[in-house]
């Protein structure tokens, strides 16, 4: 394989790995206590499934970048 090739193929693979999927309790990584009380007494919590590129990014910001593939709610 080329140098060029090899470089290509590294660029692929950045960007594959900047788009897996990672859970998110809370919407972004340090965020504060994100229980909600929901209906009948139960208690909520908000995850979100996000890229780990932007996870990385919101971790080192500390704030909510505010882009998700999708958001859920788990009440217990």
């Amino acid at each position: 394989m080329s140098s060029r090739g090899k470089s290509i193929a590294a660029l692929i693979a950045i960007l594959v790995v900047f788009f897996l999927p990672k859970r998110v309790r809370c919407g972004y990584p340090g965020a504060d206590d994100c229980t909600i009380k929901g209906a009948r007494y139960t208690t909520c919590t908000m995850s979100e499934l996000e890229p780990l590129g932007l996870y990385m990014i919101e971790l080192v910001a500390r704030r909510d970048v505010g882009f998700a593939y999708s958001t859920d709610d788990k009440c217990r």
